[in-house]
Parts: C-alpha cells; structure tokens; sequence
C-alpha cells in the first residue's frame, strides 16, 4: 500500500558518494520520500513507518514482465495497521489495528478504501503513461488474507475472553449488509458475525474495480477470502476440520454469489481460497511421523492416502461453488506450496515426497478447474524452506 513517486536510482542524495555522510536534513528527506508513517498507530502516538515501493521500481518490474511475454499480479498483501495477526501483516508483533479503524459507513473517506482506489488509478494510470507495464499486469489482488485467524479470538472462540482485532460491523450496516446477501441455494444463509466487515470490505473492493476500465483492458480482480476469519461456534457440532472447511466454503459461496454477476465471474472477477497442507494437521506429513504429522516422510501408502484425501479439496471446493453458483465460475487457490509441515524442523525435504505433494495438488486443481499460484518464486534467504517453497529450488530438485 506504501508507494512512493521517488526514484532511488536517481535521487541525488542517494547519489552522492559514500564517504560523504548525510546531514540530518537529508537523512529526514529520505525518510519522507521512500517510508509512510502508518495513519492508523499515529492515531495512537506511535510512529510506525513502512518502507515505500518507488513506482518507477514496480513499472520497470512490469515492463521486464512484457518483454518476456509474462504477466504479473499486483498483490496488495496488507495495509496500514496490519490486517491479520502474522509476521505478514506488516506490523507484528504489535496488534493489527486497520480493522478497529473502518469505516464502512463513510466509504469515501475510509483510509483503506481510498488507498485501494488510489492504486487503481495509478494501474489504470499506466496504460496511457507506460503501455509496456501496463501489458505486464494479468490482475489485482485487493486484500490478502484478510482477518486472518480472526475467529481464534473473541465470543464463540477458543479464547472467548481475548478481544478480536476484527470488531462487528455496526448494527444497521450488518443488518442492511445481511438482507442483501439473502438466502444461497441449499438454505445457506451467510450468519451474523465479525467476519461480516472483512467480507463487506471486499464487496466494496469489487464495486470499486467495476468502477474502472481495468476489467476492458483485461485486468482481473482476485477476491481472496479465508475461513479461518470465522469463528468455531459458527459451524453446526460434531464437524470434523474438513467438514468445517466445506461449511466455511458453502458460506463464502453463498456470498459471491450475491456480490458478483455470473458473466464477472466467469471472466474478470476471481474468487481465490488458499490452501496450504503445511497447515493442515490432518493433511501434514513429518519426518518423526505421528502424532506431529498424519505421515511419516517416505511412507508411501499413508503419504498417497493423506494426499488423495487432501488434494481432493480442489473438487470440493468447486462442486460446493458449482452449486451455489453454476457451472463456469472461475476458481483459484493463489498460494500453494510443496511443504509438508509449516516448521521445518518437522517438514519433510526428501525429493521423492515433495514431488508427490506437488503433483497431487496441481493434478486436482486441474481435474476441477482451480487455477493455481505456487508461493513463491524464489526465496534466496529462505534457507531450509527453500526446497518446499521456493519454485525455482523446487525446479532444480526435479532435476528441471
């Protein structure tokens, strides 16, 4: 969300030689120039300030993209005050304040809201001041990830006396909010609850896309949504984590349909979902086995019996979205990994298993439609992560 109009390449204090020291005059012109002090922590007296991404940088980024015949997506993966709990929030380990801060009620002087319209514009921006990367760019994600872990906390939790940094919309936003989403196909009704802000805010992201000419240029918006913004009590008893996981897809269905048009979603707006066995206890695989792992690195039946039932995710989440939504819709998980354990102290690395995690995704999401993104391209400080991780790593395990 931090970006500059500043170009490091050819500021001049930034040019000077490296045996002349700054004054503390140009000291602070470079911080105002490439940080943004975070509104939302400066409200509280506190100066968090986040490094800003030179434009100049991302255009010459999309411009190589052409040149290569590739395209880009531009990913907003979080804003001022943090939108989950995470290092990737931005702001860890501080609490994340942006959700406590909306205002839906006053969309256009909402700080997110007006960042989100301002990148836009500047994307829209380039189609005229720089075509070559504007070429670059297949779509936008608005939000990643948003309230993320959110259900852990408050009423209906595990830590039902530990406040949510995802406060309840007001009352009348949530009430008129909820009678517009109605009832879904099969009686499913999205509940009343916290999460109601996160999926408002992307309704909103989606109304202001359509306000552009991004989607006639081809520009596609990736919505992406998370079930773990929803709290445990919310889902019926007795469900076992994949039932909760098709309980919390059914919901997530029965508002895309009322937010999207059939023709948006079958063209420029994509729902994405992210799913990670790394995360799963039912879907990880550990080098000590069980109980730390559902498998143990190189059992190849139990590891073919975890990776058959997991990557069959795919197919659920698009017979649950066929349902609500007819046939056509597009799907997308727009992260996935070979990892087997989110620690690696526990991860497997051996070639033979990653490359079975990997195949086992990418051939259900392709029997179901899924379209998929790997995280990430590469990682060269990601040390022991690198080869469940890192794609190019990945590549050269495979002896690609």
């Amino acid at each position: 969300w931090c970006l500059t109009d500043h170009d490091p390449s050819t500021d001049p204090i930034l040019g000077k030689d490296d045996d002349i020291p700054l004054s503390e005059e140009e000291e602070a012109e470079l911080e105002r120039r490439y940080t943004c002090l975070d509104p939302f922590f400066a409200k509280r007296g506190e100066q968090v300030r986040w490094p800003a991404v030179p434009k100049t940088f991302l255009a010459s980024f999309l411009e190589a993209c052409s040149r290569h015949n590739l395209k880009a997506t531009l990913d907003i993966h979080t804003y001022p005050g943090g939108t989950s709990i995470g290092t990737f929030s931005g702001v860890w380990p501080r609490r994340c304040l942006f959700w406590e801060y909306d205002d839906p009620e006053n969309v256009e002087n909402d700080i997110g809201r007006g960042l989100l319209r301002d990148f836009f514009a500047w994307v829209t921006s380039l189609r005229d001041s720089d075509p070559l990367a504007f070429e670059g760019i297949a779509g936008i994600t608005p939000m990643n990830e948003p309230g993320h872990l959110a259900g852990l906390f408050g009423p209906g939790s595990g830590n039902p006396n530990v406040k949510s940094f995802l406060p309840s919309l007001p009352d009348n936003v949530a009430s008129a909010f909820l009678a517009k989403l109605g009832t879904g196909n099969g009686g499913i009704r999205v509940p009343d609850g916290p999460h109601l802000r996160v999926l408002k805010w992307q309704s909103d992201a989606i109304e202001t896309f359509r306000r552009t000419t991004l989607a006639d240029d081809g520009i596609e918006l990736y919505v992406n949504v998370h079930e773990s913004v929803f709290t445990p009590s919310l889902a019926p008893k007795g469900l076992d984590d994949d039932e909760k996981l098709e309980y919390a897809t059914g919901i997530f269905g029965a508002w895309w349909a009322k937010v999207t048009t059939p023709e948006e979603r079958t063209s420029s707006i994509v729902l994405d979902m992210h799913r990670y066995h790394a995360w799963g206890p039912s879907c990880q695989g550990t080098v000590d086995g069980p109980p730390s792992g559902n498998y143990t690195c190189g059992d190849a039946i139990a590891t073919s019996e975890t990776l058959g039932r997991c990557a069959s995710w795919a197919g659920v989440y698009r017979k649950i979205m066929n349902e609500q939504l007819g046939e056509g819709a597009r799907l997308m998980s727009a992260e996935f990994s070979a990892s087997t354990h989110h620690s690696v102290q526990h991860s497997c690395t051996d070639t033979s298993t990653l490359r079975k995690t990997y195949f086992a995704q990418v051939e259900a999401a392709s029997d179901h439609e899924v379209e998929l993104f790997w995280w990430s391209w590469k990682m060269p400080h990601g040390g022991m992560f690198r080869p469940a991780w890192s794609f190019k790593h990945f590549l050269h395990r495979l002896g690609v």
